[in-house]
């Protein structure tokens, strides 16, 4: 049986656990939280975490670079596709998502690590709107979300795990029509 294979950005250590820049690593604790792993291994520069759900299996990676390295799993992480990368964006509002099949990085520094290590921009992604930014954007993407964005963000992750789920069973474009529209209310 084949496996999916879903990439959350972050950066490891506790200094960094609830940062907007996280928002990748905060998806894959939900989706770990939701669906428990049937097998954890630690693999040179990342952490594999095999879940099942609905018939399929999920290789959930959690990289152990720092974020502008994220693409250097791939030294040891082999797939036959690109994987589906979940990461921030600053440029959408907090509670937004974006399902995108490619494109080019945006400008975020590990999706642009990745896209230079597969050596390809058809990578699948999740964009989560950390945004608007306020102030510096390396300041904004490395400080705390607030309680009252946790709140937003819990349920953010959680329609970004069924989105998931949606993309590994019924494709990309269905996943794209489903949720692209969709907006958690901002309070």
């Amino acid at each position: 049986m084949s496996k999916f294979v879903v990439v959350g950005l972050g950066n490891p250590g506790s200094r960094y656990a609830l940062t907007r820049h996280n928002i990748g690593f905060l998806f894959l604790d939900e989706f770990l939280r939701k669906y428990h792993s049937a097998q954890t291994t630690k693999k040179g520069n990342y952490i594999s975490y095999i879940v099942q759900v609905e018939g399929l299996v999920f290789n959930l990676i959690r990289p152990l670079t720092f974020m502008n390295l994220s693409g250097q799993i791939f030294r040891i992480l082999q797939t036959q596709t690109p994987p589906l990368i979940v990461h921030d964006d600053l440029d959408l509002p907090l509670g937004k998502i974006r399902i995108r099949p490619d494109g080019s990085s945006g400008g975020h520094k590990g999706v642009k690590s990745i896209i230079e290590s597969l050596g390809t921009d058809k990578v699948p992604r999740i964009r989560i709107g950390i945004g608007p930014k306020v102030g510096d954007a390396v300041n904004f993407v490395l400080g705390e979300f607030t309680n009252d964005e946790l709140d937003i963000v819990k349920k953010v992750v959680n329609v970004c795990v069924e989105a998931t789920i949606t993309i590994a069973k019924d494709g990309i474009k269905v996943a794209m029509n489903k949720y692209n529209s969709n907006s958690m209310k901002v309070i």
